[in-house]
């Protein structure tokens, strides 16, 4: 399976809670290399203005509530965490030099952004919103 067909198959049922739910979105940047990506062409790529905040952070740390079974949780809550944790190991097993960055401030564009094997950029998007 291409690696774009399984991101979508593992995130096709999650939602990105915070203030609000939203999809991820699988996205490919053929022509950018991870070298080549600053902030301005990035916030250039999700269409920000320059003076847009970006803040990076590890995959990990992005993803560590969302994948830890807690006792409280019911089981259908539980099985949306191990589908978060197929979705971490997937990310992990097909992209290298992970990265998340989060862009706006209230307003969040959510980029998960890793190098695929011949170079190019790839991930999921999804938004949130914190006040």
């Amino acid at each position: 399976m291409e690696l774009l067909d399984q991101l979508k198959e593992v995130s096709k049922d999650l939602l990105w809670v915070s203030e609000s739910e939203a999809p991820f979105e699988v996205f490919v940047w053929e022509n950018t290399t991870l070298e080549g990506l600053d902030h301005r062409m990035l916030l250039e790529r999700v269409d920000r203005s320059e003076n847009t905040t970006i803040v990076a952070q590890d995959l990990d740390t992005f993803f560590e509530q969302a994948t830890q079974i807690q006792d409280w949780q019911n089981e259908s809550e539980q099985t949306i965490v191990s589908q978060y944790q197929q979705l971490v190991d997937t990310l992990k097993q097909h992209l290298s030099d992970l990265q998340v960055y989060r862009i706006g401030e209230t307003n969040l564009d959510l980029y998960i952004i890793g190098k695929t094997a011949d170079g190019h950029l790839a991930g999921l998007a999804t938004k949130a919103v914190e006040t």
